[in-house]
């Protein structure tokens, strides 16, 4: 069911000319649903993708711009950072960059807003599950591989964003196999859930497989202490706390072996494939601009001379779609500590949120937007899932906020 449909308008389709009847159609839904699909294909689509939901998401606004911007308002914490990124301009290297994708930003963020607005969080999941679905099918059918081990890569063009798209589907997939609904709906989601799953495998990532795996543990703990007393939540909470303490310093005991043991079952050396030697550098550029950074997209520009010397030390002739592998140091360089502890108030605002929305009413769907941000939060230590515009995860990560903090107002 999609919320808030009484206050959109509907759009009546003649069915055989009239005399079947008019079936009414839902144009705001329409949109939604289409402006995900749109983001969703991005990896393949390109800049039609991008434009897909751009058109989509836009339509969405101008059918009801007063209860997007109702909703925007309610949901500020998320547009501090698009605002900050677009003000950024004034100190930018690149101030031309900087307000094209600030602005690019700040759309993305408020499509999102506007489609939690129009969509149910069951549905929202749903559509995500539905049209990720078919990009495992195409992937099936059409995929390829890539190296000499055979990696997965679908139609995603590299193994890390196959598996990153066939784990998000598991994670939505499972959610939905558990949740209350036709029995054969959820069968076919189990079904895609095992299928995202074995898809993870074969895309040979195991950074992908590891977030999964803790994700989806986390997901079910998390339903059982939700269907528990608080106090019994709360104990239970405490005493893996103590567990997970008392296992850190067990392993800071046996650090060397069991650093030894991760590379070599991971094929990684000790820089963690030259992760180590970036976040070097990256300290050393925030070092020098600490606050505000040298300005939102502003370092990764054809010019620079110390990202042309990045690309030129680790062999990226492309010159693109590089970055320094987490998400704090690389936003601290662009936007600084100031930008970052703002994405870090969505960030982790989100997890909280979706965190108590899972142990309040221990909802399957709510345990799903936990998972996903869970592993975003996980991710962001080694990769930059997302803060940027026409990103799948950035739209999830701001309409997960946006849904957490609604069901808590209304104590859901």
């Amino acid at each position: 069911m999609t919320q808030s449909s009484a206050t959109y308008p509907r759009l009546a389709v003649a069915v055989g000319g009239g005399r079947l009847g008019h079936v009414e159609v839902e144009l705001s839904a329409v949109l939604a649903v289409a402006a995900l699909a749109s983001l969703i294909f991005v990896p393949s689509l390109g800049t039609l993708g991008a434009l897909g939901f751009l058109a989509a998401g836009c339509a969405l606004c101008v059918l009801r711009p007063g209860q997007v911007i109702a909703r925007v308002l309610r949901d500020w914490p998320v547009m501090l950072l698009a605002v900050f990124c677009i003000l950024s301009v004034t100190w930018s290297r690149e101030p031309g960059l900087s307000l094209r994708f600030g602005i690019q930003l700040a759309a993305t963020f408020v499509i999102a807003v506007a489609i939690a607005d129009r969509l149910s969080p069951r549905d929202f999941l749903r559509t995500l599950g539905a049209f990720l679905g078919v990009g495992m099918i195409a992937s099936l059918l059409f995929g390829t591989t890539s190296g000499e081990t055979a990696a997965w890569t679908g139609i995603y063009g590299s193994k890390n964003a196959f598996a990153g798209a066939a784990s998000t589907f598991a994670i939505i997939a499972l959610g939905l196999a558990i949740a209350p609904g036709p029995l054969a709906l959820r069968l076919t989601f189990l079904a895609g859930g095992a299928m995202g799953c074995l898809f993870v495998v074969l895309a040979q990532s195991t950074g992908a497989l590891v977030l999964m795996t803790i994700t989806l543990l986390a997901c079910a703990i998390c339903l059982v202490l939700g269907r528990w007393s608080g106090l019994a939540a709360a104990a239970a909470l405490v005493g893996a706390a103590l567990v997970a303490v008392l296992a850190g310093v067990v392993a800071s005991a046996h650090i060397t072996a069991l650093s030894d043991a991760v590379l070599q079952s991971t094929g990684k050396d000790l820089t963690l494939t030259g992760r180590t030697e970036l976040w070097a550098v990256a300290l050393a550029l925030i070092a020098e601009r600490p606050v505000l950074g040298v300005g939102y997209q502003a370092f990764w520009v054809i010019g620079n001379a110390e990202a042309e010397a990045l690309w030129y030390m680790f062999g990226i002739e492309a010159r693109s779609g590089f970055n320094f592998h987490n998400l704090y140091l690389s936003n601290a360089v662009e936007i600084g500590l100031l930008g970052v502890a703002l994405q870090m108030l969505i960030l982790l605002g989100a997890a909280v949120l979706t965190l108590r929305w899972v142990l309040r009413s221990a909802s399957a769907v709510a345990a799903v937007f936990f998972g996903l941000t869970l592993m975003v939060v996980m991710g962001s230590l080694i990769e930059v899932p997302l803060f940027f515009q026409f990103s799948l995860r950035s739209v999830l990560v701001v309409a997960t906020f946006s849904y957490a903090r609604d069901a808590l107002w209304r104590g859901a």
